[in-house]
């Protein structure tokens, strides 16, 4: 299995690259390793083996690596006159000839997708998000956009400011006009969403929901520690489906087993799944030192999952597992499965 990542070597750089994981001789080996300027952060796997990353809010680089770690492509936030940052996510749309950008006014701290050729990368179309703070967005299966405003107020550096005036949420656009088509927001304001996907419901019957991962931005520590981890969309309403509580803080959400989502709680050191046959509870499905970034293995049912520690691995019908880093290499928020 080859792995794509982002993660800072010995302390000193920062990298992003592929990884060679042998589960059966316990092996995880870097592949090749691309020095960037920042941390990055999302991860996207292209047809070829190659991907696509972005730095870590507020970023100014994104960039095109192939199958063999060559830079085929890369942008600097001056090559488009410096006016917006990037927030770390870009996805493609569904038939693959544009990309979307999460991006932020770097004076305003208004919140923009620009629109790009998936050939090079430049600009060719822009939206306002309706919000703040955008982070991932999602392209649904009509073609709209899905974005998690997650509506913090930050300084051009990126450092939270003004929580009582946050304005979380979750709004549909038009890919091609930018029409806002909808916007939903949680009764909680200080509940931000931050990542979000998209389930594989169980049976054709079953609801088609969108998992939202949450982030609490409460001042009192016990309500941050007791704010609720998941938000579900099922196309018209948002709602919180359990109130069991782990921190306060969700690193990823991803598709799970029986049309669920499984859920790193962070700072709980907790993998979490939520099943909508148990709606009201989670189930503790794992117990790992800092996990994040989560993604599907196969039809989803399994995961893998980027920690402090290393890369871990859970399926319902499988032994877990777990390999540990290569020396040295301290890792980033996402990881994605290379073709």
């Amino acid at each position: 299995m080859r792995v794509g990542g982002g993660w800072r070597m010995d302390e000193r750089d920062y990298q992003v690259g592929a990884l060679r994981v042998d589960w059966a001789r316990g092996q995880v080996l870097i592949e090749y390793a691309v020095t960037t300027p920042t941390l990055p952060h999302a991860i996207v796997p292209e047809p070829g083996g190659g991907f696509l990353a972005v730095a870590t809010r507020p970023g100014t680089w994104m960039l095109r690596l192939d199958a063999q770690g060559r830079v085929v492509h890369q942008l600097s936030a001056s090559d488009e006159g410096d006016a917006r940052t990037f927030d770390g996510h870009v996805i493609a749309s569904n038939d693959g000839d544009w990309l979307y950008t999460g991006e932020t006014d770097r004076k305003t701290g208004e919140g923009w997708v620009s629109v790009r050729d998936v050939r090079n990368l430049r600009k060719v179309g822009q939206h306002r998000t309706h919000g703040i703070d955008p982070h991932q967005i999602l392209v649904d299966r009509q073609g709209r956009l899905l974005i998690a405003n997650g509506g913090i107020p930050r300084t051009p550096t990126g450092h939270k400011r003004n929580l009582e005036s946050m304005n979380p949420a979750l709004v549909q656009l038009d890919a091609a006009t930018g029409e806002k088509l909808g916007e939903w927001r949680l009764r909680d304001r200080r509940l931000s969403p931050h990542h979000i996907a998209r389930n594989r419901p169980a049976g054709p019957g079953d609801p088609a929901l969108l998992g939202i991962g949450l982030q609490a931005e409460h001042d009192d520590p016990d309500r941050r520690r007791e704010a609720p981890l998941l938000a579900l969309w099922d196309g018209k309403d948002l709602a919180i489906p359990s109130y069991t509580t782990a921190n306060g803080y969700a690193g990823d959400v991803a598709p799970g087993p029986n049309g669920g989502f499984v859920l790193t709680a962070q700072f709980a050191n907790r993998l979490l799944l939520w099943q909508p046959q148990q709606s009201a509870d989670f189930t503790i499905i794992g117990k790992v030192q800092n996990p994040c970034g989560l993604w599907p293995m196969g039809d989803a049912p399994g995961v893998a999952v980027g920690a402090g520690l290393g890369l871990a691995r859970w399926h319902p019908g499988e032994p877990a597992g777990m390999l540990r880093w290569p020396r040295g290499l301290s890792a980033g928020n996402h990881w994605a499965i290379l073709a």
